[in-house]
């Protein structure tokens, strides 16, 4: 997602998935090698770990939208969602989030 504030990442992540997938070509991929674990905590066992870009399915998220559970061919568990990238027909979407351009105050 380049380089969004978590706040607004969690916030696309969340109108992502509010939107019915028909309205979009929505696809999701890991960054980097990810350790998929069995939990939604970096204290769960580590199941496997996916390659970069690594095309995943989002099913939710909890903490924050820290931890999400995703689904592969084979696997189905929870990584960090720091390390997803989520992208509409191909292109990464863009974050205008104006709370970051207010004046100190």
């Amino acid at each position: 997602m380049g380089r969004t504030r978590p706040g607004a990442r969690g916030f696309v992540l969340a109108l992502l998935l509010a939107l019915p997938l028909s309205a979009f070509a929505l696809s999701t991929s890991t960054t980097r090698a990810l350790n998929m674990r069995t939990g939604p905590d970096r204290f769960f066992e580590v199941m496997t770990v996916l390659p970069a870009r690594t095309s995943v399915r989002v099913t939710g998220c909890i903490s924050n939208w820290r931890w999400c559970e995703v689904v592969t061919r084979r696997h189905r568990g929870w990584v960090d969602s720091h390390y997803l990238q989520h992208s509409v027909r191909g292109r990464v979407p863009v974050i205008n989030d104006r709370r970051s351009q207010r004046p100190a105050g």
